[in-house]
C-alpha cells in the first residue's frame, strides 16, 4: 500500500484525481452491494492495480478501464526492498506507469 501512496503524491503533485483503494480480499468485496462496488471501483474511471503477486489476480477488478502491474514469475529470494528495487515496485514506477496509463 505504501508503494501506491508514494506513487499517488507524485501524481496529486501534478494535479492529477488520484484515489488509492485497497482491497485485500476480492471476495469479500465482491460479497458487498453492486452499489458499494460502483461507489469504491466505479465504471468509466481509469484504473491502476498493483500486486506483489500474478496480475490476473485484480484484473477482474480493474476491468478494462486499466491495467494491472505484478509478477510473472516466482521463486527469487531476497530481502523485500531488493525485490522491490529489482521488480520496480516503487512509488517511481507507479507514477510512470498511471502516467503512460493516462496518456493512452
Amino acid at each position: 500500500m505504501a508503494t501506491l501512496v508514494a506513487g499517488a503524491e507524485l501524481l496529486k503533485a501534478e494535479g492529477v484525481k488520484i484515489r488509492v483503494v485497497s482491497v485485500p480480499s476480492e471476495g469479500l468485496f465482491r460479497d458487498q452491494s453492486k452499489e458499494y462496488q460502483q461507489s469504491v471501483l466505479p465504471a468509466g474511471v481509469a484504473k491502476f492495480g498493483l500486486t506483489s503477486g500474478l496480475p490476473v489476480t485484480l484484473a477482474g477488478l480493474v476491468g478494462a478501464d486499466g491495467e494491472v502491474f505484478g509478477v510473472d514469475h516466482f521463486g527469487y529470494s531476497a530481502p523485500a526492498s531488493v525485490l522491490d528495487k529489482e521488480f520496480g515496485f516503487s512509488g517511481e514506477n507507479v507514477y510512470k506507469q498511471v502516467k503512460a496509463m493516462l496518456g493512452k
